[in-house]
């Protein structure tokens, strides 16, 4: 009987399976395809998400930000505000926040920093549309070095 079972659940040893997410309070993290994946949901679904692949300088490191089940409307600003500070960032022509220019780079190191030190989220789109995340769990997952913005890559 024993050999039976130790037969059956051998190659279940050696199953890698598909990788699952880490969480800590309401933020979680993830690899996807070479890319880490730091991301929090609100209990209607919309999701704030920052993309990080460390060497890729084309669309490495993208700020993902969905209210209603689609993203920012493109190239407008989003307003992301942090306890009592906006940051306001720029669309691209998908709705995402890209890292590639200077002031792009900059905003998303200031972002990163207070997701780590902050209290409360809320994004709005130019289109009205709106959503606060908690940030329970934020300082905890995102690492204390700032996953590089493109432009520095």
């Amino acid at each position: 009987m024993f050999k039976k079972t130790l037969i059956l659940l051998l190659p279940l040893a050696f199953y890698a399976g598909p990788t699952f997410a880490a969480q800590t309070g309401n933020w979680k993290t993830d690899k996807v395809q070479g890319f880490e994946k730091y991301w929090t949901e609100t209990a209607d679904g919309s999701r704030f998400t920052i993309w990080c692949n460390r060497s890729r300088s084309v669309s490495g490191t993208v700020v993902d930000i969905d209210i209603d089940g689609r993203n920012a409307p493109a190239r407008k600003k989003i307003r992301v505000v942090i306890d009592r500070s906006m940051l306001k960032m720029d669309a691209d022509a998908k709705g995402y926040v890209q890292t590639n220019c200077a002031a792009c780079a900059d905003g998303y190191t200031v972002l990163w920093n207070k997701l780590r030190t902050g209290v409360s989220l809320a994004v709005k789109f130019d289109d009205e549309r709106y959503a606060s995340f908690s940030l329970k769990g934020a300082r905890e997952t995102l690492s204390d070095s700032v996953c590089p913005a493109d432009f520095y890559k």
